[in-house]
């Protein structure tokens, strides 16, 4: 029997997939727990119309974070640290530090991953995370305090 998944089922699928399992795994157990729908050609439509406006909504989520990465590529983020009299930096910009000042910018889910905290002064460029696979190359400054 066809069945249309409701929900992610382990080792069969995810949501909306269609699957081919046995008549009595589908009457006895998917089905009655609300795992999956029987593949009728009404089901197999509606499955249809939903992944459309799914993809649409998500072509439109892409399109807007494209814009916002546009936006913040056009910033930059400053930053003091405090500085010897050698030139020795204490302390460093942490990426929790980064997306805090992202969030106030407007740009709250904004992900930023370093793999050490920036310890030198002038401008560097950060990757930040906007979703949906969405990369912005952020300009941060570092100056002495």
């Amino acid at each position: 029997m066809k069945v249309i998944l409701l929900k992610d089922a382990k080792g069969l699928g995810k949501k909306g997939e269609v699957k081919e399992v046995s008549d009595g795994y589908a009457r006895n157990f998917l089905i009655p727990r609300g795992v999956a729908v029987q593949a009728t050609p009404d089901e197999l439509k509606k499955l249809e119309k939903l992944k459309a406006e799914s993809s649409a909504k998500l072509e439109k989520l892409v399109n807007a974070l494209k814009a916002k990465a546009d936006q913040l590529e056009k910033l930059t983020f400053t930053f003091r640290l405090k500085v010897g009299e050698k030139g020795e930096v204490f302390g460093g910009v942490h990426g929790k530090e980064i997306e805090e000042k992202l969030g106030e910018a407007g740009f709250p889910n904004a992900r930023v991953e370093l793999e050490r905290p920036i310890k030198t002064i002038g401008e560097t460029f950060v990757l930040a995370d906007l979703g949906e696979k969405i990369m912005a190359k952020i300009r941060i400054a570092v100056k002495p305090e």
